[in-house]
């Protein structure tokens, strides 16, 4: 298994997880951060975490974390493991885990507190999903 197979296992093991905010345990509670930090703490990695936010979590903080912890990589060069930052309106609030769509394709796997899902889910990355990432981060040790 490839680093960035065993990166979207991992992610995997989240789906179903109840959303809550700030959560940080899989099976009981994951936000969005929580999916990758799970990740990356399965993966042994030490990861500084973004902690004490509001509702609506701080950009500029979500993208200190990436950078302290991750790879910036071009959006172009999104492969799976990759970890997608998504706006859904003005600012990049939301983290998703890029994973390998069964048919085909890219998936997003991630936290969803909307659509009346609050749980992790796993989905086919279409046009839409994929126009609203902005940035794309890729976990050390993942080689394109």
């Amino acid at each position: 298994m490839t680093r960035a197979a065993e990166i979207v296992a991992i992610a995997r093991e989240t789906i179903g997880t109840p959303y809550g905010h700030q959560g940080r345990v899989n099976g009981l509670a994951l936000d969005c951060a929580g999916v990758p930090v799970h990740v990356a703490r399965r993966l042994g990695m030490s990861f500084d975490d973004i902690t004490n936010y509001g509702r609506l979590p701080v950009p500029v903080e979500m993208r200190r974390a990436l950078d302290a912890n991750l790879v910036r990589v071009a959006k172009a060069d999104m492969q799976i493991g990759d970890v997608a930052w998504i706006r859904f309106q003005a600012e990049p609030q939301h983290f998703a885990v890029v994973g390998d769509y069964p048919h085909g394709g890219f998936s997003l796997i991630h936290a969803y507190n909307g659509a009346g899902l609050r749980k992790v889910v796993e989905h086919r990355l279409d046009a839409a999903w994929l126009a609203r990432i902005v940035a794309v981060w890729r976990f050390p040790g993942v080689e394109l």
